[in-house]
């Protein structure tokens, strides 16, 4: 990209993603990848963008879960143990099987 820098870069939910997409596109036509990541985002954002933050932000509590994995797993709602343990595998310290419980049930509490 001619003439443009990265001033900043942030893990934003898909659900925050949409929500960004719907503003722009009231005032401008979007570029094919932003209509694709609209149309995706559309489609797979399982939660509102007021209760994905609060996820997120109540994932970060935990120790050992970065702003990345955070937002991975309140965007992948995993369900169970095998799920979650699929969005950990690349991190360095694993979680105990209790932290996982803990994930777990922070993640059914807010997709009810």
């Amino acid at each position: 990209m001619i003439g443009r820098e990265l001033v900043n870069q942030t893990d934003i939910s898909l659900s925050q993603v949409k929500s960004l997409l719907e503003k722009r596109k009231k005032d401008v036509e979007l570029s094919y990848e932003q209509k694709a990541a609209y149309e995706y985002s559309k489609d797979q954002a399982k939660l509102g963008v007021r209760k994905a933050e609060e996820l997120v932000k109540k994932l970060l509590e935990i120790e050992k879960i970065d702003e990345h994995t955070a937002v991975m797993i309140a965007d992948n709602g995993p369900t169970d143990k095998g799920d979650l343990l699929l969005i950990m595998e690349k991190k360095r310290h694993g979680l105990t099987e209790k932290e996982l419980k803990q994930v777990l049930d922070i993640v059914a509490e807010y997709s009810a």
